[in-house]
């Protein structure tokens, strides 16, 4: 009889332990699981917010871009009117390089004086004589 109640209990104490021992793994798994499905949703939020971010990026890299492509047409059309300007004074240059030839020539020093004052003066007054070169009435 003690036998008896002694395997009982043992059977019974074993039973319970392995009960227990369910139970505490039964509550390691769901105390896992809780924590992956925490982590899970902490990882989604975080995914979210980094979305977020690139859309912003995307929208100032498109800004930018777009910027720096109007910059690029302005300075295109700068560089075509430095281009064309260049191109309108390049034979004024060849010409004052002309005249300056011809200035620095042995001239009568009345003629070169006369030709540097037609310069200064302007068109208005472009048709001056020589100095001493006085229209005479006689």
């Amino acid at each position: 009889m003690i036998g008896q109640l002694k395997r009982k209990l043992i059977g019974v104490g074993i039973g319970g332990i392995s009960i227990a021992a369910v139970y505490f793994y039964w509550q390691h798994v769901t105390g896992e699981r809780d924590a992956y499905q925490a982590e899970a949703e902490h990882q989604r939020e975080r995914a979210e917010i980094l979305i977020e971010h690139q859309q912003f990026q995307r929208q100032r890299i498109e800004t930018l871009s777009n910027a720096l492509a109007a910059r690029e047409r302005t300075l295109e059309t700068i560089d075509d009117d430095i281009g064309a300007s260049t191109g309108a004074l390049e034979p004024l240059g060849e010409q004052d390089a002309k005249a300056g030839d011809w200035l620095d020539s042995d001239l009568p020093d009345g003629v070169v004086d006369w030709v540097r004052e037609l310069q200064r003066s302007g068109a208005a007054n472009a048709v001056q004589q020589p100095r001493g070169a006085g229209v005479s009435n006689e």
